[in-house]
């Protein structure tokens, strides 16, 4: 599976693109809003370029993760995402009800748990 992640905390990214690429995942971070948009706008495809987003809640440059994906979305309407987040749970909950149909995990969080989800969401 083509993964794309986009957390501002480069150690996080790191961590899960080493685990995923173990798990026999193709994983490309980004970190920071305007790089992950800058990659998808470049290639201008007409099917999503990746498989599945994984997308912090809290990040820089003015965006929340909510906003990330509600933007792909417009665009690549059923592309598989999910949302992590250290954030205090009521931020968490205003995420979920913003989208329904997006997985919520909160960090810290296991590799098998994520692993789990993304497997969830692939059937």
């Amino acid at each position: 599976m083509k993964i794309a992640v986009l957390d501002d905390n480069i150690i996080i990214g790191e961590m899960l693109q080493q685990s995923l690429e173990l798990a026999g995942h193709s994983v490309v971070v980004y970190s920071s809003p305007s790089q992950f948009f800058a990659a998808i706008n470049a290639e201008a495809p007409k099917t999503a370029p990746f498989d599945l987003m994984i997308v912090d809640l809290l990040l820089s440059e003015g965006f929340s993760g909510v906003e990330v994906i509600q933007r792909v979305r417009n665009v690549f309407l059923d592309l598989p995402a999910i949302l992590i987040s250290a954030a205090r749970s009521w931020e968490i909950e205003a995420a979920r009800r913003a989208l329904p149909t997006v997985r919520v995990l909160q960090k810290p969080f296991r590799m098998a748990a994520l692993l789990a989800t993304m497997k969830e969401l692939s059937t």
